[in-house]
Order: structure tokens, then sequence, then C-alpha cells
């Protein structure tokens, strides 16, 4: 009863029905009006012509939602049939600080290069030439960026800081390599004018500059996936 009474109300060809077929019972319980029977019943079957030409309308855009919504299931069953991971980012326009965000941490990853290499070695021996590039790359591409949320642009500024500190560092406190020419090293003490002390002081401002350039490489990837602006497993902290 309820579904029918549902029917009644959301479907106006079944309110047109039961309005005409209300007014056709009082039309012909009322003696007066026999005399015009023929008239009222002439109107009532216009009236009823025009109720099954709305059903008929309402059947048809029915049908239509009916195909397009097998349509769509069709293509989200296809969809989760598919193997693999479905690249949904290449049709997603990103936001300007996920693309900066990710931009970032493209050059400067986690799981290798520059990154990496300060955090496993210790001792501050060598560096590569090729893991410096995206170090000095980042410094260069992002001098005069921001970030509209506040937060992650704290996070930005101490990242981009301690990238230009380490980035100066190693212009002036290191040289190509003589027995390795894709590697930098610290200059050794016999060409400082201060000799091996002046090395020994240069070698711990470069460990403690890439302690913090590893540290707020972290914070930034960090806040990051917080805010969202990437997606993924945050790294482990050290």
């Amino acid at each position: 009863m309820k579904r029918f009474l549902d029917f009644l109300t959301n479907s106006p060809a079944a309110v047109t029905t039961a309005v005409l077929t209300a007014l056709g019972i009082v039309a012909f319980a009322v003696p007066g009006l026999h005399a015009a029977a023929w008239i009222i019943g002439l109107v009532l079957c216009l009236g009823v012509i025009v109720a099954l030409l709305m059903f008929h309308g309402e059947w048809r855009r029915a049908q239509r939602q009916i195909d397009a919504l097998r349509q769509q299931l069709s293509v989200e069953l296809g969809r989760m049939d598919t193997p693999g991971l479905t690249p949904v980012e290449e049709s997603v326009e990103l936001l300007p600080d996920e693309r900066r965000a990710r931009r970032i941490l493209e050059l400067l990853p986690d799981s290798g290069g520059l990154v990496q290499s300060l955090r496993l070695d210790a001792t501050f021996g060598t560096l590569a030439i090729s893991e410096l590039e995206p170090l000095h790359t980042f410094c260069d591409e992002f001098k005069k960026t921001s970030f509209d949320n506040p937060r992650s642009h704290t996070a930005f500024m101490n990242l981009y800081r301690s990238a230009e500190a380490l980035s100066l560092w190693v212009n002036e406190e290191t040289q190509v390599a003589p027995a390795d020419s894709t590697t930098r090293e610290i200059r050794p003490g016999d060409t400082r004018e201060d000799g091996w002390r002046e090395y020994t002081e240069a070698r711990g401002r470069g460990e403690r500059l890439s302690d913090e350039f590893v540290s707020s490489r972290w914070e930034f990837n960090q806040t990051a996936l917080e805010l969202g602006l990437v997606s993924g497993t945050p790294p482990f902290t050290e």
C-alpha cells in the first residue's frame, strides 16, 4: 500500500488518473448530472488519453535512465576487472601546491640520490656530481617560489634555506676529485690557507648542513603527506 501511495505521489500521470477517477465517481453519483453523462464521459476519456500519454513519456524516460545506469555500471565493472593501477592523476588537474610539492620530491627523492647518500655516509667522504645536480636545480628553480598553504610554505622555506646553504657550501668547500671526475671531495688541508684545521672546520660545517638538509627534506615530505599534496607511505623516521 505504501509503495502504491508513493507511486501516486511521484508520478504526475498517476495523480492525473486518480483525479479523473475521483471526478468520474462524483459526477456519476450526482443524479442531477446524469443528463450530461455523455459530455462528462467524453471529458473523462480525453483525460484518460492524456494520462496514458503521460505514462508513456514517463516510461520512456525511465527506460533511458535505466539504460544509462546499466552502461555506467558496465564501464565501472570493466575498470574494476582491469588489472593494475589506473593512472588517475593524468586526468586530474593538480592544485599549484600539489604540483610544486611533487616536483620538489621528484628532484630530491628519499629512496635514492643525494638524500639517501647523505643519510648513509656519516663520514661525509665524497659526493657524486650527478647527485648534486638536482640540488642546484632545486635552488635555481624554486628561488622565488611560495606555497599557498602557510604550513606547507613554512616547511618549504626550511627546506629551501637548508638546500641553498648546502649548495653554497659544496661550491665553496669542495672540488672535483683528482682520482675520479664524477665525484667531488672536500678540498684538502694542504690547499687551504689555514691548513688542516680549516679543513676540519669545513668538514664539520658540511656535516651539519647535510644533517639539516636531510631533516628539513623529511619534514617537508611529512607535511606534504599530511596536507594531501602527495600520496604514499611516509618514510621512516631517524
